[in-house]
């Protein structure tokens, strides 16, 4: 286990790596093949809109699996000396897991506005109108993966300052927020993107 949270900075570059190459391989097989039209580009549109959904909950719920499991065994330590920082302890510890939710909730946005609109057989959506909307779930899915393990980690490094003195809680707060900060950022971006997208970018066209 700490070998594989001491790669996570390699993990989240890799998956860095596969989310900007992916949509690149799939906008060159639209401009090369011309599948950018008919069922094939319906098809290829479904396929990028829902493995862009899928993974803005997959990833950030992955980086927020690690940060739990990083500030709990933290905290763990610390309880065994001081039980009576439980309740300050399990705070810490919970503050990675809002990434998760952050990607979820983009998710269901997705699902709940776009899922029913583009599964209709009678409407079709080009490849490129599925590039668009995949490129709008990258912003919540990097930050979210990304912020949650450093995040933890600054909670981990303010389990010591707990040890000396359980009245520094709300610095170490205050602190773990500043880097979930950004992720909120990544998920307002998202957020807005799909609603901009749905009225203007992404007209669904009727088969004639």
């Amino acid at each position: 286990m700490k070998n594989f949270l001491s790669s996570t900075p390699a993990v989240i570059l890799g998956t860095v790596l596969a989310l900007v190459l992916l949509p690149v391989v799939v906008f060159a097989q639209i401009s090369i093949f011309g599948t950018d039209a008919g069922a094939g580009g319906t098809q290829l549109a479904l396929f990028l809109a829902f493995i862009g959904a899928s993974m803005a909950t997959i990833l950030p719920c992955l980086g927020s699996i690690l940060g739990v499991s990083m500030v709990g065994q933290s905290g763990a330590g610390l309880l065994t000396e001081k039980p009576e920082l439980a309740g300050k302890v399990i705070t810490l510890a919970v503050l990675p897991g809002s990434q998760g939710l952050y990607g979820m909730v983009i998710s269901l946005l997705f699902i709940f506005s776009y899922g029913p609109l583009m599964t209709d057989p009678l409407l079709k959506v080009s490849g490129l109108q599925g590039f668009i909307l995949f490129s709008c779930f990258i912003p919540v899915t990097i930050t979210c993966l990304t912020s949650a393990p450093y995040q933890a980690k600054v909670c981990s490094a303010g389990m010591h300052m707990l040890a000396k003195d359980g009245r520094l809680a709300g610095r170490v707060i205050t602190l773990a927020a500043l880097v979930e900060t950004y992720a909120l950022l990544g998920f307002l971006i998202s957020f807005f993107m799909l609603n901009s997208v749905k009225g203007n970018i992404l007209p669904v066209v009727p088969v004639l």
